[in-house]
């Protein structure tokens, strides 16, 4: 799967749950780690948890499994790794307090 389309069903994903404020970043040729960062809110732990588990299921349907992940027993904030992809997940409050996209926030946005 070409890594743009990859993002685009991420994000597709995330709306299928109702996920809130998505981010995608495009970090080629900014950071060593991966190559895009997508970002979104999930109201609750239940619903980050429905959305992190919707993206599973759905992106091992086509083809593209994690390489790893991070709280999805909590439902706080989870991270997900594709490898050339990696999602967050996660409630406003902490969203706000990491802050993410003021780490992120020169890179261009991914469509």
């Amino acid at each position: 799967m070409i890594c743009i389309e990859g993002v685009k069903l991420l994000c597709g994903l995330i709306e299928d749950k109702l996920g809130e404020d998505i981010v995608c970043f495009d970090l080629r040729g900014i950071s060593s780690i991966t190559d895009y960062l997508v970002i979104a809110t999930g109201r609750a732990d239940t619903h980050v948890k429905a959305i992190s588990e919707h993206i599973f299921a759905e992106m091992k349907k086509n083809d593209f499994p994690p390489l790893a992940s991070e709280g999805l027993t909590e439902g706080v904030w989870v991270c997900i790794d594709f490898g050339e992809i990696i999602v967050h997940i996660m409630r406003q409050r902490e969203r706000e307090y990491y802050n993410l996209e003021g780490i992120w926030g020169a890179a261009p946005k991914a469509g």
